[in-house]
C-alpha cells in the first residue's frame, strides 16, 4: 500500500474488495491506541497483547462478512469491540 493518507472508511472499502494491505493500514494507524487503552483496564501486558488480537479478528470477521456498517467512525467502532473485549475479562 503506497497511499497512506486513506480515510479509515476508505480502507475498509478497499478491504472488504480483496485488498488485505488496506486492513494492514488500519491495524498500524489504531494498534498502539488501543492495546494502550486495553492495558489500562486489564493492566497485564500478555491479556492486553491477546485482546488486541482478537480486537482485530473479530474485526476482521464482521468486515469479511458483510455485517460492518460504516455509519459511524471506525475508530470508535474497533475502540468499542476493543473496549467491550477487556470488560468481559472481568465477567
Amino acid at each position: 500500500m503506497i497511499n497512506k493518507g486513506w480515510s479509515d472508511s476508505e480502507l475498509v472499502s478497499r478491504y472488504q474488495n480483496g485488498n488485505d494491505g488496506a486492513f494492514e493500514i488500519l491495524l498500524h494507524r489504531y494498534k498502539s491506541k488501543l492495546y494502550s487503552a486495553i492495558y489500562l483496564i486489564v493492566k497485564d501486558r500478555y491479556k492486553a497483547e491477546d485482546l488486541l488480537q482478537e480486537t482485530f479478528i473479530k474485526a476482521v470477521n464482521t468486515i469479511k462478512s458483510g455485517r460492518y456498517n460504516d455509519e459511524g467512525k471506525f475508530s470508535a467502532w474497533i475502540g468499542r469491540i476493543a473496549h467491550n473485549l477487556a470488560i468481559d475479562t472481568f465477567r
